[in-house]
């Protein structure tokens, strides 16, 4: 017998693909707030995810050296949402849930630890933030949901047809 999706399973799905789309919305267009040039005068720039991944590749600005956390940046809300969406009935997408709520939190926060002097955290970047909390946390809890429910079929007495004895 395979276990089918309950309701409250399918809502907290629901729920985390949009909490995933809300963190890839606010990294695409605010992720820091006040970028501070070191050599010349302060500049207040506002920078997005796709700025730290694809902007500014021939000289050496915060941007180049975070290269690869902007890609990370935006690959992350991408692969939490697919999970989400294309994983419906095993219990791999909230390890994914997990492990992308984590990683996300720690990649944004890992630029300014590197970079303190000079890139400041924005909305977009506080948001997601926040959200990828949210979304560790009910993934977490999605986990324990999911094997209860399983668990909740299992027990459930088969009913035999009309005819059978």
């Amino acid at each position: 017998m395979e276990a089918s999706e309950t309701k409250r399973c399918r809502n907290m799905r629901r729920v985390l693909m949009a909490l995933f789309v809300v963190c890839g919305y606010m990294l695409s267009t605010t992720f820091a707030g006040a970028y501070l040039t070191v050599g010349g005068e302060k500049q207040f720039v506002k920078m997005t995810a796709l700025n730290f991944a694809f902007g500014s590749m021939g000289s050496d600005t915060p941007v180049l050296r975070n290269m690869p956390l902007g890609i990370l940046y935006c690959i992350i809300p991408f692969v939490g949402f697919f999970f989400m969406f294309f994983d419906k009935k095993s219990n791999l997408k909230n390890m994914v849930g997990i492990v992308c709520g984590a990683v996300g939190c720690l990649s944004i926060a890992f630029p300014l630890a590197a970079n303190s002097s000079e890139l400041y955290l924005g909305i977009g970047a506080l948001v997601s933030i926040v959200c990828y909390m949210i979304i560790t946390m009910l993934s977490g809890i999605s986990v324990f949901m999911n094997l209860e429910d399983r668990r909740e079929q299992n027990a459930e007495p088969k009913r035999l047809g009309r005819h059978q004895y």
